[in-house]
């Protein structure tokens, strides 16, 4: 399936969601390059894009990092931050509760293997126990999908910081 194409799937799926999981790792992080133009575009319309919707965030990067990009601490929970709060937690895991037989969208965006207990398994077994679930998975080079997910499953070999950018830009220009 070309990317376009799976650009408007997903797009359908987020607007029928009654729950979106996004996980977001790695490829997110800032590195002081020009890369910091094209992270706030994606950020801006990964919130754009959940906007009014009942979603969470559950990230490997540090906490700072989403706030600083208009994210609410409420939806989000850095495992991997310093500052993460048992309360926090639990409310991640209360969120989570609630998605067992609902309509949800995982969106795994740039999540490597340096810690994958935090969001590429959790994901994966979310969407095989979860026969409402979809997965979501975009990554330049960590893009599988196991075989028993192949069904409720879609891979993404790019960028994610890239794949929200040009997302975005489709959606301005009308071509989606």
């Amino acid at each position: 399936m070309e990317v376009c194409e799976i650009r408007r799937e997903l797009k359908e799926k987020l607007a029928d969601a009654e729950k979106i999981l996004i996980g977001i790792g790695a490829e997110w992080e800032e590195d002081g390059t020009e890369k910091e133009k094209t992270l706030k575009e994606a950020f801006s319309f990964l919130l754009e894009t959940v906007a009014g919707k009942d979603y969470f965030v559950i990230t490997t990067l540090n906490l700072a990092a989403l706030l600083k990009h208009g994210f609410e601490k409420t939806h989000m929970v850095a495992p991997l931050d310093v500052s993460l709060t048992e309360d926090e937690w639990d409310g991640y895991m209360k969120w989570l509760a609630g998605t067992l037989n609902r309509n949800t969208v995982l969106l795994e965006l740039g999540e490597n293997f340096l810690h994958p207990t935090m969001i590429r398994w959790p994901f994966e077994k979310m969407a095989f126990i979860n026969k409402k679930a979809c997965l979501y998975r975009v990554h330049k080079r960590f893009y599988q999908i196991t075989d028993e997910l192949k069904e409720k499953a879609t891979a993404v070999q790019e960028d994610s910081v890239l794949f929200m950018a040009e997302w975005s830009k489709e959606e301005k220009d009308g071509s989606n």
